[in-house]
């Protein structure tokens, strides 16, 4: 298998979209934040950028020829060893598909006080990862394309 630019890119723009929300989420007043719609859109925009990231990942580690982790949480490590994303960066990613697979698998327990928590702290690392992604060789895009 190859990477497939056409896959990849049509992740990536829709990643970025979400990303885009997501910081119109960030910026919103506690009590905006308290609406019932507003902590939905949070999740789900949280649960899609997660998402795109591990599948952008399992997709490009088949393309290079790497085995595919067996599960979510082993998709960023995987990242980082076949030397896809940095390891700073990956580090900073640790727990991104702990919380993917809680909205996900476990959304009866979402609180939404850890869905602001990780808007607020990791959606700079979303965007990093992001970045790296978009920059990859095979899409023939430079990083600011």
């Amino acid at each position: 298998m190859t990477v497939r630019p056409a896959v990849v890119l049509a992740r990536l723009t829709h990643l970025g979209q979400v990303l885009v929300q997501l910081n119109r989420l960030r910026a919103l007043s506690p009590s905006e934040r308290a609406d019932a719609l507003i902590e939905l859109a949070a999740e789900r925009a949280l649960h899609v950028a997660i998402e795109a990231v591990l599948d952008v990942g399992h997709h490009v580690l088949a393309g290079r020829g790497f085995p595919i982790p067996p599960t979510y949480r082993e998709v960023v490590p995987a990242l980082v060893a076949a030397q896809i994303l940095a390891p700073e960066l990956g580090g900073r990613l640790e727990g991104m598909a702990g919380m993917r697979n809680l909205l996900f698998h476990d959304y009866l327990r979402v609180d939404s006080k850890q869905v602001w928590a990780v808007v607020d702290q990791k959606l700079d690392d979303l965007q990093d990862v992001h970045a790296a992604l978009a920059a990859l060789p095979e899409l023939g895009r430079s990083a600011g394309a």
